[in-house]
């Protein structure tokens, strides 16, 4: 019987087309090292940012904190010394400007002030938190201009000239008080961070509202109207 000729190349086998085999899976494995290698990493980059935020913020956390002792040259008054009473009329304070002591019912509206305003108005608004930053009048115009970008529209700091004061520059709070000579020292936003609405404050929250006039203090009690002296009254007749 002759021999069948071997199938042509690409000719399939006999019985059917044929089939594929399957690929063999190889499984990987998993990437142990990488993962090790970004948990170490990351680790090390949180060490670094928390050492890095602890050690920088340290600083800003003790001044907020403690300010009476990490504000280099804050004057420390003890509040429990400090009237607050209500009056009317002018007030003769034991310093200028004043870092407490009775004062006018009604506030002095938290603005930037050009001219001098009644000390006695401002001790209100610093009695519910304010900051009351006063300058020479002599002082650089654009210094002034420095702190008045520092007071903006806050609702919680008043400044105005006040030609009595020893120093160029003076932030005033209840019971705290620091003299400066430039408005670009940080100690004027470090004084104003720790002290406007701070611990000092004998009532927090009220708001600084009320008198926006400079000059002398308003609201002085009225004179009282003449009194017409009465008719005398006639003694009954006697008979």
């Amino acid at each position: 019987m002759p021999k069948s000729p071997p199938p042509a190349k690409g000719t399939p086998p006999r019985g059917g087309p044929s089939r594929r085999a399957a690929p063999t899976k190889v499984s990987k494995p998993f990437p142990w090292g990488t993962v090790l290698g970004s948990l170490v990493l990351a680790t090390v980059l949180i060490g670094v940012v928390t050492y890095a935020a602890l050690n920088q913020g340290s600083g800003i956390s003790s001044v907020l904190t403690d300010p009476d002792n990490n504000i280099e040259g804050v004057a420390v008054t003890d509040v429990s010394t400090l009237e607050k009473n209500h009056v009317q009329g002018a007030v003769d304070y034991e310093m200028t400007p004043p870092v407490g002591g009775d004062h006018n019912a009604v506030p002095q509206q938290c603005a930037v002030y050009t001219a001098p305003i009644a000390p006695e108005h401002a001790l209100h608004s610093m009695e519910h938190g304010a900051v009351w930053i006063t300058y020479q009048p002599s002082l650089a115009q654009d210094q002034v201009n420095e702190l008045a970008n520092t007071v903006g529209g806050d609702q919680y700091l008043l400044m105005s000239p006040l030609p009595d004061q020893e120093s160029p520059i003076i932030l005033s709070a209840w019971g705290r008080q620091l003299k400066l000579e430039t408005a670009g020292d940080p100690r004027v936003q470090e004084f104003i961070n720790a002290y406007r609405s701070g611990p000092t404050t004998p009532e927090p929250g009220a708001a600084c509202a009320g008198n926006n006039t400079t000059g002398p203090v308003r609201g002085a009690a009225p004179a009282p109207a003449p009194v017409a002296p009465s008719a005398p009254v006639p003694s009954p007749a006697t008979s």
